[in-house]
């Protein structure tokens, strides 16, 4: 029961981070981090929670938090193939490929649905989820660890 109560607070402080800063995810890097301490069972029954709550808060077509999980959890593995999880280069690495995962992702959602989105715009949330990327990981890994 204290599990659940833990998720259900994470996830209601993740819906409230969102709100203030626009166009971030912090349920991905979640996801990424859970796969990151061994802690499976948890990914499995949060994630479709999470792309559930992603996908009716945000204004682009169903299926954008599909796509962002499913390839992040795809760059998760590409890249543990290469280098360890808990090091800094793999944080920066995949921080990197995050930002530009979450921009291509929104410019194709985007003109799958015919808006205009400035391409500027697209590119700046791209850099604002690789800038946050690492201290939301951080913060979350010493959060999941206690």
């Amino acid at each position: 029961m204290r599990i659940l109560l833990w998720w259900l607070l994470f996830t209601a402080l993740c819906i409230w981070v969102h709100s203030f800063i626009h166009g971030i995810d912090c349920f991905g890097p979640a996801l990424l981090v859970l796969l990151h301490l061994k802690r499976i069972k948890e990914a499995v029954w949060l994630t479709p929670i999470w792309i559930l709550i992603n996908e009716g808060a945000g204004s682009l077509a169903f299926g954008l938090s599909v796509l962002w999980i499913g390839g992040l959890v795809v760059l998760f593995y590409l890249l543990c193939q290469y280098l360890s999880s808990s090091n800094l280069l793999f944080l920066l690495t995949l921080s990197l490929l995050a930002g530009a995962w979450n921009s291509t992702v929104v410019f194709l959602m985007a003109a799958l649905q015919e808006l205009n989105i400035p391409p500027e715009e697209i590119l700046l949330l791209g850099i604002k989820t690789a800038v946050l990327f690492p201290f939301l990981w951080s913060g979350m890994v010493v959060a999941f660890q206690h």
